[in-house]
């Protein structure tokens, strides 16, 4: 059984693969399911029997590509030695880099969202919900460390990602380049910083 399951682990992840590689050259509107059966060398009614449609299919590119970048971000918190300032720094910092690469690897990656007729999945709130959680826990930690002064860490999380939201998959917002934002970045995550400081001694730490 355990054989049979990784084998089909693998055929699904080789349809993954090559579907991944013609929405990037072509676009998903332009790919059919049976050029993406040709690619893995099946029919496609084969195909059918791993993916009910195009958009299954898309969906499970965007769960990779989601659960890479909640990885990235979940490494943040298992940096030693650090202060929570810092810790919400780098938080901030890998997520703008990270889902910029993710949308220079796939440039189509933000129809694989929703198909063009609209009934594919909507995964944003998915992964900013993830994504609160652990936002919150390094909040948290600042509070326990005596950094952050925070009535309500869940709300708190809220307003750090409207106001960061240019910067996560920033392509999909602006034209600037990466080094074009950073700058910003820095300033945006600097006022955060400032305003959950408990004192002028750690905000003079933070922008220096």
């Amino acid at each position: 059984m355990a054989l049979k399951t990784e084998k089909l682990d693998e055929i699904r992840q080789k349809i993954i693969d090559s579907a991944a590689q013609r929405f990037q050259r072509f676009g998903y509107g332009k790919t059919n399911v049976a050029e993406i059966a040709c690619d893995c060398g099946m029919s496609a009614g084969n195909l059918y029997r791993y993916f009910k449609n195009k958009s299954q299919i898309a969906e499970a590119i965007m769960r990779m590509s989601l659960d890479s970048t909640l990885a990235e971000l979940k490494s943040v918190l298992d940096l030693p030695d650090i202060t929570a300032a810092k810790r919400l720094e780098e938080f901030f910092l890998q997520e703008l880099y990270f889902t910029h690469h993710q949308l220079n690897t796939y440039p189509t990656l933000l129809e694989h969202v929703r198909d063009p007729n609209g009934s594919g999945p909507m995964l944003g709130e998915e992964y900013l919900e993830a994504s609160r959680v652990l936002l919150v826990q390094i909040l948290s930690m600042g509070v326990e460390q005596g950094e952050f002064q925070i009535d309500d860490l869940e709300e708190t999380a809220k307003t750090i990602q409207a106001a960061t939201l240019k910067f996560r998959y920033s392509q999909l917002h602006t034209d600037q380049t990466l080094e074009e934002l950073e700058p910003s970045a820095h300033g945006v995550i600097n006022l955060i910083l400032r305003a959950l400081s408990t004192s002028t001694e750690s905000e003079n730490s933070v922008a220096a």
